[in-house]
């Protein structure tokens, strides 16, 4: 299912805030995904790593000027996962995206992270999807 593709690069993304040179650690969180999840999960690595710093000053904008360093790990992770699946995954229905990430954050993170999640990608969804 997409929902553990998404796990898997959220894990890996989440990782890296600490340990930025373990590239093999994503061959092991991928192992249990089908080949299909395997190639999204790839796939949405992929835009993740391309946009990062946009997608990071993007939600420093969007957090009215919050700091980055001040944004919980866990959340930055939802939030940039839903990013590149709204802008680059656009047969997939925006609350669908939205509803991942929110959930990504319910489970790993705070319980007012919902709600910040929630909000940075209803936004970006308006620029990005109109």
């Amino acid at each position: 299912m997409r929902s553990q593709a998404r796990e898997t690069v959220f894990k890996f993304i989440f990782s890296r805030l600490f340990n930025p040179s373990d590239e093999g650690l994503f061959d092991v969180l991928n192992k249990d995904l089908n080949e299909k999840d395997k190639n999204f999960a790839i796939q949405l690595l992929g835009y993740i790593d391309a946009n990062l710093g946009k997608y990071t000053e993007k939600t420093e904008t969007l957090a009215k000027n919050c700091r980055s360093g001040r944004i919980y790990g866990t959340d930055k992770c939802a939030i940039f996962i839903g990013m590149a699946e709204l802008e680059n995954f656009v047969d997939n229905d925006v609350p669908v995206i939205i509803d991942e990430a929110v959930k990504l954050a319910a489970k790993y993170s705070t319980e007012k992270s919902t709600d910040f999640v929630n909000g940075i990608l209803a936004e970006y969804a308006k620029e990005v999807r109109g």
